[in-house]
């Protein structure tokens, strides 16, 4: 079996509305005669987790997917998430499933939850909270593209990393910020 990385791969298995763009991260198995027998993702815990953060930081309000995926990658259920922002669970019900729009306060608050507490469970996570409280998320056009995340494998080589438990200590994802 040949093990290939790939140069670009677009991970469409994270709940979100919108593929995460891989760089040379994703292994692609292929048999003897070259056909393509799976594709593995290293480090998926870590790689969802980088990628709360890194939407938290986009500047565009959150669509209801996305307040579903923060709140499974911090691992709490829906009704416990309601009950931490002091609110209905049935409010909270109706913005994951985009019957009601979650609004600039909730936006912000869910936001600031999932940062804080991935940044809890990372220590080496540099979040600037600040930054994130400073935020300000504008109303997505209905014709407007979903945001690109772009995600990298780090490698102890490039520097410090965020170890993640069940992932191999020398790796870790890191976004490619752009303005949005």
């Amino acid at each position: 079996m040949q093990r290939r990385i790939m140069e670009r791969y677009e991970e469409e298995g994270l709940g979100l509305p919108y593929p995460i763009v891989l760089i040379n991260a994703a292994v692609e198995y292929l048999d003897e005669e070259g056909n393509l027998v799976g594709i593995s993702v290293p480090n998926l815990e870590g790689l969802a987790a980088a990628v709360a953060v890194a939407r938290a930081f986009i500047p565009v309000e959150l669509d209801g997917r996305e307040v579903r995926f923060m709140r499974k990658v911090i691992g709490v259920s829906a009704k416990e998430f309601a009950e931490n922002l002091h609110m209905d669970p049935a409010t909270f019900s109706r913005w994951e499933h985009n019957k009601q729009r979650v609004g600039a306060w909730a936006d912000k608050e869910v936001r600031m939850a999932t940062v804080a507490i991935l940044a809890q469970r990372m220590p080496e996570l540099r979040a600037d909270m600040d930054a994130l409280f400073a935020l300000k998320a504008r109303q997505r056009a209905d014709d407007e593209a979903w945001p690109e995340i772009v995600m990298h494998l780090r490698t102890a080589e490039d520097g410090p990393i965020i170890e993640r438990r069940n992932s191999r200590p020398e790796e870790s994802w890191a976004p490619e910020l752009k303005a949005a």
